[in-house]
């Protein structure tokens, strides 16, 4: 078993090594010197916080409160009565541990999902009106996350893709966007993705951006933004004689798009962030006017 896990482990160190050298050849030895180890890297880079930062950080009981109940839907009803066994132990401890990083999204326990259904049994009493729950539950849920929840990512990229006088896209709040969707646009449009990049930042980025590339050039740059960030609400249509640099007009926006990913218990508390993030729900893009300030 040691030697299998070494050799297989050795093949995913040398093809992932080679991938990230981005298409530079390198030699054995180079291999050996400066391996890249995926795992152990996406380890180091989770356990700094200013990293997590970037994605957006959450209390650490979001995964137990809110992920789990949202992915397991009714049956989580079923855990009063759980089957302790190695696979249920397994999904839980994994849990915890994945509890300690501030950045908690529901997609990472989908490995603790099969495990926690399988230490579990239907009720005896009212097992049609819970299989009438599960049915109507993953219904909901797949319309919800299958299309609603980021939706409005792929229609944002096929508007921009249609656009030929944007040069520059930042994406704040959304998951990272499919450039692939751009097609050829990709050769003249730059996107960014700025993740969860904090507010109080985020106007000294865009900024310190247009201050080196664009002053003086004609280049056209937008934002495009989940409609329920209301931090953007106060650079709209600015008096470009008083504004810093950051004066936004709406450009483009649709209402397919529920950004969850926007949610802010932490900050915001719960009522005020599900009003904001249902009452508001949409993406938009924004044009940015620099002032040359």
């Amino acid at each position: 078993m040691a030697a299998f896990g070494a050799a297989i482990t050795s093949i995913a160190v040398v093809v992932d090594t080679n991938f990230y050298a981005e298409g530079h050849s390198l030699a054995l030895l180079d291999i050996i010197r400066q391996p890249v180890i995926t795992p152990l890297n996406s380890l180091l880079y989770n356990s700094q916080s200013a990293n997590l930062a970037l994605h957006g950080t959450h209390p650490h009981w979001q995964h137990f409160a809110v992920n789990l109940p949202q992915l397991l839907g009714p049956a989580i009803l079923l855990l009063v009565q759980p089957i302790f066994n190695t696979t249920l132990i397994s999904a839980l401890v994994g849990t915890l541990i994945l509890s300690v990083f501030p950045h908690q999204e529901a997609r990472f326990l989908l490995p603790a999902v099969p495990l926690i259904l399988s230490s579990v049994q239907l009720p005896r009493r009212g097992r049609r009106a819970w299989i009438t729950s599960w049915i109507i539950f993953n219904s909901l849920l797949g319309i919800l996350m299958g299309v609603y929840h980021q939706g409005g990512i792929i229609q944002s990229q096929a508007y921009l893709r249609t656009q030929p006088d944007i040069n520059f896209a930042y994406w704040w709040k959304t998951y990272s966007p499919p450039t692939w969707i751009l097609g050829d646009r990709n050769h003249n449009l730059t996107t960014e993705d700025l993740m969860g990049l904090k507010s109080a930042v985020l106007e000294d980025h865009i900024c310190d951006w247009y201050r080196q590339h664009a002053l003086g050039l004609d280049r056209k740059a937008v934002i495009v933004a989940p409609y329920s960030a209301t931090f953007l609400d106060q650079f709209l249509d600015n008096d470009t004689s008083t504004a810093n640099c950051l004066s936004l007009r709406k450009r483009w926006s649709t209402e397919a798009h529920l950004n969850l990913d926007d949610v802010e218990f932490g900050d915001d508390g719960v009522l005020p962030t599900l009003s904001r993030v249902v009452g508001r729900r949409g993406i938009v893009i924004y044009d940015i006017e620099w002032t040359g300030h």
